[in-house]
């Protein structure tokens, strides 16, 4: 099951969203430039309203025009949204991925894709290649992988192997584990390691992020 979502955030723009998310929870309203540019410690007013530019560009906030304090969190007050770390990469083509923890950006999702799963144990990965299109899972979708060390037969996994992360349909033989594409391209070959390789996780679900029209576009803040 695919769901589309909101584009991701850098860090810099996650730790804005959350200073307006901290400011409604408490306030109930929407913050002032000038409040914002004293939480964020910004050099100038320019500086918050570029990364109001960017969270409403991204889907975050709605912003209605000509009017005071007009912030609005999009999606809040519905069913609720938690932050994702996204985890560096991991290959659906074969093991050419390294396997790292940096977070170098944020995704937000509705809280009902993580099957009631410890959000403090779920992260995205970004699927590289197209050997999982099959299970639904395409070249640039976020994954979003519960860590755990633990699998069963065919369950899909993130796995690393020789210190490169891959996204497999897994099973067992003996003392072997098979790391399977699902794909019905011949060319992409399981992999076979000994049953003690390392497990990072298992598949919750996939997103899709919707593609979007090109723009040539500075970001002034995060360069």
């Amino acid at each position: 099951m695919t769901i589309p979502s909101r584009q991701p955030l850098t860090p810099k723009q996650h730790k804005f969203y959350l200073i307006l998310k901290d400011y409604w929870a408490k306030w109930g309203k929407s913050p002032s430039l000038p409040e914002l540019r004293a939480s964020l410690e910004a050099s100038s007013l320019r500086s918050v309203s570029q990364y109001l530019k960017i969270l409403e560009r991204k889907g975050y906030i709605h912003r209605a025009k000509y009017q005071k304090r007009s912030i609005q969190l999009v999606g809040e007050g519905q069913s609720p949204t938690i932050q994702l770390p996204v985890l560096s990469a991991a290959g659906c083509d074969n093991a050419s991925i390294i396997a790292d923890r940096l977070y170098d950006e944020y995704i937000d999702v509705s809280s009902q894709m993580l099957n009631r799963k410890n959000p403090d144990k779920v992260v995205a990965i970004k699927a590289v290649g197209n050997s999982m299109v099959d299970a639904g899972i395409d070249n640039g979708d976020y994954v979003i992988t519960e860590m755990t060390p633990e699998a069963e037969e065919n369950d899909l996994v993130v796995a690393v192997v020789d210190g490169m992360a891959v996204i497999k349909k897994i099973s067992f033989a003996n003392n072997a584990a098979i790391l399977n594409p699902v794909s019905s391209d011949k060319s992409y070959r399981p992999i076979i390691v000994q049953r003690n390789f390392q497990i990072f996780g298992k598949v919750i679900n996939s997103i899709k992020i919707p593609k979007q029209i090109e723009f040539k576009y500075v970001d002034i803040i995060d360069s």
